[in-house]
């Protein structure tokens, strides 16, 4: 008999507010054969709930002060980022055995916020804040002095934004198996969703004054997504492959963050379980929820379109990024799982200047009901 696999599709966080290179991950996860970032074309068995508590961490290689003076007076302002933090609560629900119900509550993080400003009225470009007085040393001094200070003045300096941390988004969606043929082990499913504005999007800087659109943590808009998932099952191995499209609307500030494309690849093998001959089995067949080992590896794509805030185009947001991720997925006891993912991106076509991804952490806990 083969085991029950009571897969909830793990979906790229396409509601980030963010469209520069962080890409924090909401999954669902359970103790099935399956990936972890990728999505798969398996729903949720009819009236099985599950829940997930999933973090993810992104550390990127900060742009030095130098490398942000540099750049400073260019036609779009550069940032730098240090590390992005999403923790997620995701649920989901089989409805029938084709059809799944799901939602995820994000909580974003980013750090260390930082940019190139003049010394004329801190807080960079479109941040409103007043110009000081200049003070001069004496009458017979004016002009020289006065030089010298506005000089002075218009010197740029690294200022720390501070960080943004708030409620994201929530993201609502659905997955439909169109296809199934289970002596083949070959799934096909479609996925609809809808991301809705119920992050914060008021967010200050350590000078008090508001975070520009892509800095907060919702995105103030309503964005569809539909895309497709596949899957094939080889006895202990399952191949799995996705592609999601979320189409950005206007937003907060009159901010658009752009469209994204999110494209996914992953590979499995139960190491440990329900696959294996040697397993505990009754009366032929295995136990219900014996003890898995899965072994994952994924590549992870995410293409980006270029954010429009005050309309203009931002040349340093948007670009196009992959993963390779090594991972594993553990269960036990009733329906229990725990997963943890290890990436670094192989592929980094970034526009203009950004901070660059070095390393994605992802770790989970599950349980289905």
């Amino acid at each position: 008999m083969k085991p029950m696999r009571l897969t909830i599709f793990p979906v790229l966080l396409l509601a980030s507010a963010s469209a520069r290179a962080d890409h924090p991950t909401l999954s669902l996860e359970d103790g099935s054969p399956g990936p972890i970032t990728t999505i798969s074309a398996v729903p949720l068995p009819e009236g099985t709930l599950s829940a997930a508590f999933v973090n993810q961490f992104i550390f990127f290689n900060g742009l030095s002060d130098s490398e942000l003076l540099a750049h400073y007076g260019g036609k779009d302002v550069v940032h730098s980022t240090d590390r992005v933090i999403s923790s997620s609560l995701n649920t989901a629900y089989g409805l029938s055995d084709n059809f799944t119900l799901g939602f995820s509550l994000p909580y974003l993080s980013r750090t260390n916020i930082r940019e190139a400003v003049s010394t004329h009225g801190h807080g960079g470009a479109g941040h409103g804040h007043e110009e000081p007085t200049p003070k001069h040393g004496g009458e017979e001094h004016g002009e020289e002095h006065g030089e010298e200070n506005e000089a002075a003045l218009n010197r740029p300096i690294v200022e720390n934004i501070g960080d943004s941390d708030g409620l994201g988004d929530v993201t609502m969606y659905a997955q439909y198996r169109f296809y199934s043929d289970e002596a083949a082990d070959l799934h096909l499913s479609a996925i609809t969703g809808l991301k809705m504005p119920t992050g914060d999007t008021d967010v200050l800087g350590t000078s008090g004054y508001l975070l520009e659109a892509h800095h907060q943590p919702g995105s103030g808009s309503w964005d569809p997504m539909i895309g497709l998932a596949f899957t094939k099952g080889f006895g202990r191995w399952s191949i799995d492959a996705n592609a999601l499209y979320l189409f950005a609307n206007e937003g907060t500030q009159g901010s658009n963050l752009g469209d994204v494309f999110n494209y996914n690849a992953g590979v499995s093998y139960r190491l440990i379980g329900a696959h294996d001959e040697n397993a505990p089995h009754q009366h032929g067949v295995a136990h219900e929820h014996p003890t898995t080992l899965d072994l994952i590896l994924e590549a992870n794509g995410d293409s980006r379109e270029k954010i429009l805030e005050g309309g203009a185009v931002d040349s340093n947001t948007g670009g196009n990024l992959i993963f390779l991720s090594g991972g594993t997925r553990l269960a036990w006891g009733h329906s229990w799982a725990a997963t943890l993912s290890v990436g670094a991106p192989v592929l980094e076509d970034l526009n203009g200047i950004q901070s660059e991804p070095v390393m994605r952490l992802l770790f989970g806990v599950s349980k289905a009901f």
